[in-house]
């Protein structure tokens, strides 16, 4: 037994076995009593001897049955006397019972509630204590907790009373003393923590342990966790974690040019940093400037560009985090997928001036799920919209409120193989907009049409994601996985929408096959399917389908060369691509076939 019996039975057998002659051979067996049993009965006993009436008689024969009766776990000692009589070798064996289990007391067992781990045991009240099955029920516990991540053991001091018959199960949870992190030179300690459940005083758990490294590669500040440690404590129970980490660089820098014949030479910078300061704060600032000569419908001013980001993962205890943008830069609507290069709409460039800046505050609301409110102002001065009709151009101020609530289950944000990620958005604003026509008047020029755009509108949007893999959930991010991958977008629009303001499909993000921005409207519709596959380290194929479509536009005019339509026409774009995983991140190359061609996108990271 668990508890000191078997040093007990040691001693008994010793001093009850008597010492026999050294010539037994040739006698018999006579006659085989069971004494002192009155629970268990006779049978259950004479079942498991070799030995009976009539049979060769040895004393190892003997010795073996005796243990066999021990082995039934019923008793608390079992002794053996044997007598010499003319018709041959009477054997006694003489048992003292364990008590009968009156009551089972569990101690220690949170966090798994008492009557749980109750249900786990086959030993019941009233039954006489068997030590077999005590120690079975005690494996059973143990493997319990195991399956559920817990480290937990039942200690030695287990045992019943003997004179009250209660049956005490002493059971320890390990328990966090101390996480330690190794190997981080930049970021502090406290923002590994911070993001852990894993805590000292809180029950370990290994499932939770790896949620908790899940979480540390999503920071995006190091290269690779090793497999933690875990080592006793100062007390029994307790138990130390330690955690090494390899950082990657965390800033970049990069200059570029390019050169289209709509933007001609393109220079572009931008710095980033991930870890600003060691805190696992974001810090963006990208540059861009054109020497295109700005044209006479351009009413963008000027071809510089700059966007400078910030963001603070945590304000406060409660994980809220912060969001800054402020931003007066160029956007190239229907742009190529190759950054720098603008956009065209036969032969004329197309862009818009954005002014302002924006503010986001996030708060998680469970494990999964978070909120987050987001304050947007700007101004927007566009480029000639050269319509099927006239030349358009929008100039004004925009300011809304966006309300998303998001939940996640992934298992690696970067690149995903098993999880959802669903989102929900709504933005409300108003918008104070001058749109400006240039319309022929018959008489070979043009007279200018102002119609002002304002009031008061509103966007829905969904996104839901799923992620399937034979293999399960990744345990490192570089696990390799083939995953399947879907997405689906859906959204709406209602109320003053101006041009820019309405919902764009087509492109590296939505559409490949198409150019970007290819169709658009107050409502689209996307669906993304995907299979990835790794080639090698830091290298996966990936081959696609898309359907999408973008309709029902309420601006009441088509671009030239690039028809739209009122109601829902999806269209279907396929291909294959590549990632690549680099110090600037994961390249996506992928090539598209479409109703209209086939495109070539080119962007950083996956699709979705």
């Amino acid at each position: 037994m668990r508890f000191g019996i078997a040093i007990f039975l040691m001693i008994i057998a010793a001093i009850s076995t008597p010492v026999f002659s050294q010539n037994d051979s040739g006698k018999k067996v006579a006659q085989i009593l069971i004494t002192g049993n009155s629970k268990i009965n006779t049978a259950t006993i004479e079942h498991v001897l070799k030995l009976t009436p009539g049979s060769l008689y040895t004393k190892e024969a003997m010795e073996k049955d005796r243990n066999a009766i021990t082995a039934l776990g019923y008793f608390q000692a079992v002794s053996v006397k044997t007598e010499d009589t003319p018709d041959g070798v009477k054997i006694t064996y003489d048992v003292l019972e364990n008590p009968v289990v009156t009551d089972i007391k569990l101690t220690g067992t949170s966090p798994i509630p008492e009557e749980k781990i109750k249900s786990l045991l086959t030993l019941r009240a009233g039954q006489v204590l068997n030590t077999n099955t005590l120690n079975s029920d005690i494996d059973a516990i143990q493997r319990y907790y195991s399956d559920l991540g817990y480290i937990a053991f039942v200690t030695e001091d287990t045992g019943i009373d003997a004179e009250t018959g209660v049956l005490t199960i002493p059971i320890v949870v390990s328990t966090v003393e101390k996480v330690v992190i190794t190997g981080n030179k930049k970021t502090k300690e406290y923002v590994f923590l911070r993001e852990m459940k894993t805590k000292p005083g809180q029950v370990f758990n290994m499932n939770t342990l790896k949620q908790d490294i899940a979480k540390i590669y999503n920071l995006d500040v190091v290269e690779e966790v090793q497999v933690p440690k875990t080592e006793p404590g100062s007390s029994i129970g307790k138990i130390i974690i330690t955690i090494p980490v390899t950082e990657k660089k965390s800033g970049q820098v990069m200059v570029g040019l390019g050169y289209s014949s709509q933007s001609q030479l393109v220079g572009r910078a931008e710095i980033s940093e991930t870890n600003f300061r060691g805190r696992a704060e974001k810090l963006t600032l990208q540059w861009e400037t054109s020497a295109a000569k700005k044209g006479s419908g351009d009413q963008t001013g000027g071809t510089n560009s700059f966007d400078i980001g910030f963001v603070e993962p945590w304000i406060d205890k409660k994980n809220t985090s912060l969001s800054v943008n402020v931003f007066n830069k160029l956007v190239y609507r229907f742009a190529s997928s190759f950054p720098g290069v603008g956009g065209s709409i036969n032969g004329e460039t197309y862009n818009e001036r954005r002014k302002g800046a924006s503010l986001g505050l996030s708060r998680p609301f469970s494990e999964h799920t978070r909120g987050f409110i987001t304050f947007r102002g700007e101004t927007v001065q566009t480029a000639d919209i050269p319509t099927s009709t006239a030349n358009l151009t929008e100039n004004g101020p925009i300011r809304s409120i966006t309300l998303k609530m998001q939940k996640n289950t992934r298992d690696f944000d970067r690149d995903p193989a098993v999880g959802w990620f669903n989102s929900i958005s709504w933005e409300f604003g108003n918008v104070d907009v001058n749109e400006k026509y240039a319309v022929d008047d018959g008489s070979g020029g043009t007279t200018i049409v102002t119609n002002p755009l304002k009031g008061s509108n509103s966007t829905i949007q969904l996104d839901i994601r799923r992620y399937w893999s034979k293999g399960g959930r990744k345990t490192l991010p570089d696990d390799k996985r083939n995953t399947f991958a879907a997405r689906l977008m859906l959204g709406t629009a209602m109320g003053e929408i101006p041009f820019f303001e309405q919902l764009f499909v087509g492109g590296s993000d939505t559409l490949r096959g198409y150019r970007e921005d290819r169709f658009w409207g107050n409502k689209m519709a996307v669906l993304n399917l995907e299979f990835r596959k790794p080639i090698t380290k830091g290298m996966t194929g990936v081959l696609f389908v898309d359907a999408g479509d973008a309709w029902g536009g309420n601006s009441g005019f088509t671009i030239k060369g690039m028809d739209q339509h009122k109601d829902f026409s999806p269209r279907m774009g396929a291909g294959l691509g590549i990632r690549v995983v680099t110090p600037i991140g994961q390249l996506r190359l992928d090539y598209g076939f479409g109703d209209e061609g086939a495109k070539t996108h080119f962007s950083i990271g996956h699709t979705f």
